[in-house]
């Protein structure tokens, strides 16, 4: 009798997943709606595309360009709260003579449902003012009760230009080319585009907007966040987004080898979902 509760139980889980998965299907990689990751970004609306630092390697692969030291970095989010809607993320950059290269992982939900993307990326700084970058990504999706694995390969691509010394644009794109995903009716991965800017208005205080437009869902989704530093050690951040999302918040904390961040993002409808990242460079 326990085996059948327990197979019961994992098939209501299942549906359970599924559905909140049709219903809010920028929750997934599958989805093709990649969301920027980092409680820095998370805590910021999740703007990204014309922000520099480590979770470039995951947002905009032109944003690890400047990057001058070694780092690893883990990021955890837990969607909604629920342990299988959950994304861990590993990544390392190594800045090299001729750019810089990194190497991702990411892996959501669990053993009934999970999406792992790992990602190889370069990034270049051609001059003091214009960065690009480019990452080669492997997909692949699961679905357990014998459902099968679907696979994938595609890229990304990014750019950031520095106009003047406070201001800095961003333009990101992923799968460009629109990938099959499955021969059913002859489904595809969907592209998702972002461009946005950032702006400093001092050393202290830095605003982002950003538009993302995916080939999935029609209206244009806009975010924006910012942040404020103190005496660079110590991060505060909020951020608004016009559709889902609808708050964030979120701090960090930075030391000469380390770096700590927390955010949350509320869902007009789900709730609070919590992000937490460390960096370590070397």
């Amino acid at each position: 009798m326990k085996p059948n509760l327990y197979d019961l139980f994992n098939k209501i889980r299942l549906i359970i997943v599924i559905v909140i998965l049709l219903l809010f299907s920028e929750i997934t990689i599958a989805s093709g709606d990649i969301f920027p990751l980092g409680a820095r970004s998370a805590g910021m609306g999740r703007v990204s595309v014309a922000m520099t630092g480590f979770w470039g390697i995951q947002n905009n692969p032109a944003g690890i360009a400047l990057t001058d030291k070694y780092s690893v970095g883990i990021n955890y989010e837990s969607r909604f709260g629920l342990n299988e809607l959950s994304t861990k993320n590993v990544a390392i950059i190594v800045p090299l003579n001729f750019g810089v290269i990194g190497l991702s992982f990411n892996h959501f939900g669990y053993s009934v449902y999970s999406e792992i993307k790992l990602g190889l990326v370069y990034s270049r700084s051609f001059s003091k003012y214009f960065r690009i970058g480019v990452q080669l990504d492997y997909l692949s999706t699961s679905i357990g009760d014998n459902y099968g694995t679907k696979n994938n390969v595609t890229f990304e691509i990014g750019i950031q230009s520095d106009i003047t010394e406070n201001i800095t644009l961003g333009a990101y794109a992923f799968n460009p080319i629109m990938v099959k995903l499955a021969d059913y009716n002859q489904e595809k991965l969907a592209s998702v585009f972002r461009f946005g800017v950032a702006y400093k208005f001092d050393t202290r205080l830095i605003v982002s907007l950003e538009a993302e437009k995916s080939s999935n869902i029609n209206p244009i989704l806009l975010r924006m966040g910012l942040e404020y530093n103190l005496n660079s050690k110590f991060f505060f951040r909020g951020g608004i987004a016009s559709r889902y999302e609808i708050f964030t918040f979120g701090f960090g904390m930075k030391f000469n080898h380390f770096s700590f961040d927390l955010a949350a993002t509320m869902h007009q409808s789900l709730g609070f979902s919590p992000q937490s990242s460390i960096i370590f460079t070397f």
